[in-house]
């Protein structure tokens, strides 16, 4: 904690402000040591905000919510300041430093300290063990909202919430980059894709499986995609701008016989306490910092590849138990 307020003393000496009034659920999190003040889990925004200077700790919140976060959030070192359900909120008088609309405190969330690296790890193994489970586990004709389901049920089983469920079958892994699920039964092909949620922490992951070998043009592709992402991986270093791990990734498109795919979706790009601090685009000059958390997600139609790793190679939702090709997840032949 000490070395997350330095960096935000730091940044409101350089805005000239008293402290800082943090709305952001991430951004909670991110100061609070973890504390979720999310109840309608679509917002950004939660239940309580953070009222810091170098001088008071403060949780902003309502009369229905303060026993509960007092209770199981917040340590005492944050004080618990109530105002009546139906009295509108007053924000704090003085010069603030806010994080909405525009969030400044988004890059202090990187390198992380090393209570969130332990998080982060135990985050990503149970998040892989119960995704790979499910793929092993489900059955053929099952549909994409069964799918979606038991792998909700297994992640609340630790504790884990999944703020992006993607699934798809067959047919619909290439005609959608962003599948959420259908009524779709699977037949021979499955993509299930998580953002998983502990602590405030997210990670991200990808699997597929087939019931039956696979085409042909199936394999081709999903062999070129693991060698965009492997490659994306090997130049993720610390002091590497995100531009040329980019570049990088358009090298290899190219290399590999699919030079346009990158145009369909996204990369991916750092990540922590949100699904993506920002998706990386060409000749983007910020610059990978130590001991941060990234997630590259490359796609060619009809598969994709996806981890979580922290900046330098270590990969976090892997288990062991997957088969691989060239270091990377392959498709899961069942």
């Amino acid at each position: 904690m000490n070395e997350k307020e330095a960096r935000l003393r730091e940044l409101c000496a350089r805005h000239d402000a008293d402290g800082a009034w943090l709305r952001r659920r991430a951004n909670v999190a991110w100061l609070a040591d973890g504390a979720d003040v999310h109840v309608l889990g679509s917002s950004e925004l939660g239940v309580a905000s953070l009222w810091w200077s170098p001088t008071q700790k403060r949780v902003l919140t309502d009369s229905i919510e303060a026993a509960r976060l007092a209770a199981e959030e917040f340590s005492s070192e944050w004080e618990i300041v109530a105002r009546p359900w139906w009295e509108p909120f007053v924000p704090p008088a003085g010069n603030w430093l806010v994080d909405w609309p525009d969030d400044v405190v988004a890059p202090l969330r990187a390198p992380l300290v090393e209570r969130e690296l332990e998080r982060v790890r135990a985050l990503g193994r149970e998040s892989a063990e119960c995704v790979e489970a499910l793929m092993h586990d489900v059955r053929h004709g099952s549909s994409e909202f069964e799918v979606a389901a038991d792998l909700t049920s297994r992640l609340l089983a630790r504790g884990i919430r999944a703020p992006v469920v993607l699934i798809a079958a067959d047919e619909r892994i290439a005609r959608f980059r962003h599948p959420t699920p259908t009524a779709k039964r699977v037949e021979r092909t499955l993509m299930t894709v998580l953002c998983a949620e502990r602590h405030g922490l997210i990670v991200c992951l990808t699997r597929l499986c087939s019931f039956g070998a696979l085409a042909d043009d199936l394999a081709r592709r999903h062999r070129a995609v693991i060698a965009v992402e492997r490659a994306m991986h090997a130049v993720s270093l610390p002091g590497t701008s995100f531009g040329a791990v980019f570049a990088e990734a358009q090298r290899m498109y190219r290399a590999t016989g699919f030079p346009d795919e990158w145009k369909l979706h996204h990369q991916g790009g750092p990540m922590g306490y949100a699904a993506r601090d920002f998706c990386v685009a060409p000749g983007e000059t910020r610059c990978i910092v130590e001991r941060q958390l990234l997630g590259w997600n490359p796609s060619i139609t009809g598969t994709k590849s996806e981890d979580t790793l922290v900046s330098g190679g270590e990969v976090l939702t892997r288990t062991g138990k997957w088969p691989e090709l060239d270091g990377r997840p392959d498709i899961l032949i069942r």
